[in-house]
């Protein structure tokens, strides 16, 4: 996109560190109206122990995607006059050293417009993108990163991060930075303008128009999708499609992220905003959630509150999901539970792939065939075998639900090995490639213990994605399953021995 590949004309670059007496809350004040999202930016390269910053201006005639912008913004606004545009990068380096690739920790794009009719400016955070505080170590998961490059008066670099974006309410509102930080995540671009999020519902600016209360309704951001070949499934809490229990959603949510793409989630406020009649609504991408290792709640729910469930769902372990919210900033975390029905309005979760059928059934599909094979086989005399048999009849499995290519999956699978070195062998691998479409559906099986402190897991059950599920459930649906020492193939369940007996990593964990 243009606002990175612009060489600007660089105008300031100062030293950031604790120890030169540098302000986060004095530069943004001084510079950009102590805009509230530019604090929570320069707060997150602050975590990153961030050294110095450069700052590029950008003027409208060495960026095409800004006079595009400006261009939009002169149809819908005649009065408008011009913008001044920042290009904010974050290093952890200081000015007098050789900024390497590894220093940049991201850039921020900030943009004021200026209109005759009004003497204050409307500004906002056109674009940016940061690389995540915590990691995978912190129990925080971003599942959707991408690597922008950008160049900047110091030269070029490279981050990586999730594309967060701010409305500007006249050309393009919440659902538009919504839907493109959820698509900059799947698209083969990385991005996608306003101009083209617009031109495919028919906002000109002229005869249709958003923003002042007016936004992109649902049958927008589904054209949107659709127009752009990204498969989505959504889940609809209005009076005539209403949700039983107060955060029903939330368990397809995790169940869409977790597979490693992003979601969409729109609620409505409690009450008018000043001067309005209709209660207005909004939506946010998210993109990950964090987890909690020591969390109560999985067993007080089985055991004091009356949880009936077989197995514990991964999702027991998740403390909040990771968000953009264009009114306060990037990487932000929405606790579990938080956001419930009376609220919550809808959800689109985007896929890799069309499937029949969500998460959710899977899983519950998944843990019918896991304890199907406890019984049919109760013990092998291998420890980690039997202990899958126990805790399947106990109730205690823990399942992890996501949807997987099959080049990811082989690509692990010829890789894995238990604590003791054994792999699964080049034979087996080769069978289970054959077996696989391309993509499908893996329920993960594990333990309590295993899975939130070692993230390790017995093994898991392949399912078919792109049939619905048969009632009652059969085998048909069944690809394959994998445990400790040996693994099921196929809807005939041909048995093959093999000499991984141990526990191996969950999906993505790898090391």
């Amino acid at each position: 996109m243009s606002f990175r590949d612009a060489d600007g004309k660089q105008i300031r670059h100062e030293n950031t560190g604790f120890d030169t007496g540098f302000s986060n809350f004095q530069f943004v004040g001084q510079h950009y109206g102590d805009h509230p999202v530019m604090r929570r930016i320069f707060s997150l390269a602050r975590k990153h122990t961030y050294q110095s910053l450069v700052v590029d201006e950008i003027p409208e005639s060495d960026c095409a995607l800004l006079a595009e912008e400006n261009t939009a913004l002169r149809v819908r606004r005649p009065d408008f006059q011009r913008s001044d545009v920042h290009r904010v990068s974050f290093f952890r380096c200081t000015k007098e050293q050789t900024h390497t690739p590894g220093d940049f920790l991201g850039y921020v794009v900030f943009k004021q417009d200026h209109f005759a009719n009004e003497p204050k400016l409307k500004a906002h955070v056109f674009e940016s993108v940061l690389a995540p505080f915590r990691s995978a170590a912190d129990n925080n998961f971003v599942h959707c990163p991408r690597d922008y490059e950008v160049n900047t008066s110091l030269g070029k670099f490279k981050v990586s991060g999730v594309l967060y974006a701010q409305q500007n309410d006249l050309t393009f509102v919440c659902a538009h930075v919504g839907l493109r930080s959820v698509l900059a995540a799947v698209l083969p671009d990385a991005d996608i303008t306003y101009a083209k999020l617009n031109g495919l519902v028919g906002v000109d600016h002229k005869t249709r128009t958003v923003g002042g209360g007016v936004g992109l309704p649902p049958k927008d951001i589904e054209a949107i999708l659709t127009a752009l070949g990204v498969d989505f499934s959504k889940v609809v809490h209005e009076p005539s499609q209403n949700l039983v229990l107060p955060t029903d959603y939330q368990r397809d949510l995790y169940g869409y992220i977790e597979s490693g793409w992003p979601a969409l989630v729109g609620f409505e406020l409690d009450k008018p905003l000043p001067g309005a009649s209709k209660i207005p609504r909004h939506v946010i991408p998210v993109f990950g959630h964090t987890f909690n290792d020591d969390t109560w709640m999985p067993d007080a729910q089985r055991a004091y509150f009356g949880g009936t469930l077989g197995y514990y769902p991964s999702e027991n372990w998740l403390s909040s999901f990771v968000v953009h919210d264009d009114n306060f900033g990037p990487y932000l975390c929405v606790p579990r539970h938080f956001l419930k029905k009376d609220n919550f309005r809808i959800m689109y979760g985007l896929k890799r792939h069309k499937t029949e059928y969500g998460a959710v059934d899977a899983e519950a599909a998944g843990f019918t065939f896991l304890e199907a094979i406890s019984k049919a086989f109760p013990t092998l005399g291998l420890d980690w075998y039997d202990r899958f048999a126990v805790f399947t009849k106990c109730g205690w499995l823990v399942l992890r639900t996501i949807l997987v290519r099959k080049s990811e999956y082989v690509d692990r699978l010829k890789n894995i090995h238990d604590r003791e070195g054994a792999s699964l062998g080049g034979a087996l691998v080769q069978k289970l490639q054959a077996l696989v479409p391309d993509c499908f559906w893996m329920v993960e099986a594990s333990a309590p213990e295993l899975f939130s402190v070692s993230r390790r897991k017995f093994g898991e059950v392949l399912l078919v994605a792109n049939k619905p599920l048969p009632k009652p459930l059969n085998p048909s649906v069944l690809l394959a399953a994998r445990l400790p020492g040996f693994a099921l193939l196929g809807e005939s369940l041909a048995v093959e021995r093999t000499k991984l007996t141990g526990h191996t990593p969950l999906f993505g964990f790898e090391q």
